[in-house]
């Protein structure tokens, strides 16, 4: 086989085409075909494992039981950076090895549609909607009038799509994802079982007496390969559309209210709660269960801490961290007072 060919996906790999897949330096010789990558313990000769020796992009270094089980894996192939020491055993050279190993995971574990190219039976599509003759639209589908979905789109089980709905090319929706009116999505998208995108926003005027609904008519407007968790809803804008930007990953049970505005490359992780009209930059990061007030501003590349609770503005850069949400620094001085402060007296 020819190792500057490019290879199908999902077929094994020898060294040599491994190199070249995720552009790296191979040292020493083997015969062997990989077919997978794994973790330490459960790798075999035909597997691949990948090891940093450094910090990790959270600053986190490998504590020396992870040493030890790269050390003594049975993995045919590493995929490490310059540092590590292999002991002579076949690697392959990296600047990121997790990178490396994520592109090289997906030449092996491609994802595979779970419905087949057409239209089953059992959907409902409106004969308003325009569907092109390569998507896959699974059973129970309902699409509504006004509705475009794409060459190459993969709608499975129970999907919802609303009335003026865009769903780009290569797009996979899974089971039980609803799209309400108006939900625009680019190409490459991927929803996870049971999302909700588009559903009515929460706002509403107080009357003196009541609280009146103010309709929600902005919709939801998605870039290009965005990754949505199961169970996450994303509100539709009040009269603009709640935005969420290029190549943003989305966890399980993250709510994005409406009229916010989120940049591209964010993730927000699992529970995250971001309120209404709140703008993240690009590249910002939600730790699990954090959250952010409504009508603030989250500077580009801002990191914010589990569970913190955000309630004002955060520069460019900085790193908050818990409730109320304050510089982490600020945050750690605090938490050390605090200790001091509890401890028992002579």
């Amino acid at each position: 086989m020819n190792p500057a060919a490019t290879p199908e996906p999902g077929t094994p790999l020898n060294a040599e085409q491994v190199a070249a897949l995720v552009d790296g330096t191979l040292e020493g010789e083997t015969e062997q075909y990989f077919e997978h990558v794994r973790d330490f313990e459960s790798a075999t000769k035909s597997d691949v494992v990948f090891f940093r020796s450094g910090p990790n992009e959270t600053g986190r270094a490998p504590a020396q039981a992870e040493l030890d089980a790269f050390q003594n894996t049975a993995g045919g192939l590493r995929l490490v950076d310059a540092a590590t020491d292999v002991n002579g055993r076949v690697c392959i050279r990296v600047g990121n090895p997790g990178l490396a190993a994520a592109k090289l995971a997906q030449h092996w574990e491609a994802y595979i549609a779970e419905t087949a190219m057409g239209i089953h039976p059992t959907a409902v599509v409106d004969k308003a909607a325009e569907v092109d003759i390569s998507a896959c639209i699974g059973p129970h589908c309902v699409i509504a009038a006004g509705a475009v979905i794409g060459a190459h789109a993969n709608l499975v089980s129970g999907v919802h799509v609303g009335e003026g709905s865009r769903v780009g090319d290569a797009c996979i929706l899974n089971p039980g994802v609803v799209l309400g009116p108006r939900v625009e999505m680019g190409q490459q998208c991927v929803v996870q079982a049971n999302a909700v995108i588009g559903s009515a926003g929460f706002g509403y005027v107080w009357s003196g007496s009541e609280h009146v609904h103010m309709p929600q008519v902005g919709g939801v407007q998605i870039g290009e390969r965005v990754e949505i968790g199961a169970n996450s809803c994303i509100d539709a804008g009040t009269f603009q559309p709640t935005v969420i930007g290029d190549n943003c990953l989305l966890d399980n049970h993250v709510q994005v209210g409406h009229n916010c505005k989120i940049g591209r490359f964010v993730i927000l992780c699992g529970k995250v709660g971001i309120s209404g009209s709140v703008e993240i930059g690009d590249g910002a990061i939600f730790a699990g269960s954090s959250g952010a007030a409504g009508h603030i501003s989250i500077g580009p590349g801002a990191k914010v801490g589990a569970k913190a609770a955000v309630t004002s503005d955060v520069p460019a850069g900085a790193t908050y961290a818990g409730n109320p949400a304050v510089d982490f620094g600020l945050h750690q001085r605090m938490q050390v007072m605090l200790r001091r402060m509890a401890r028992p007296k002579d």
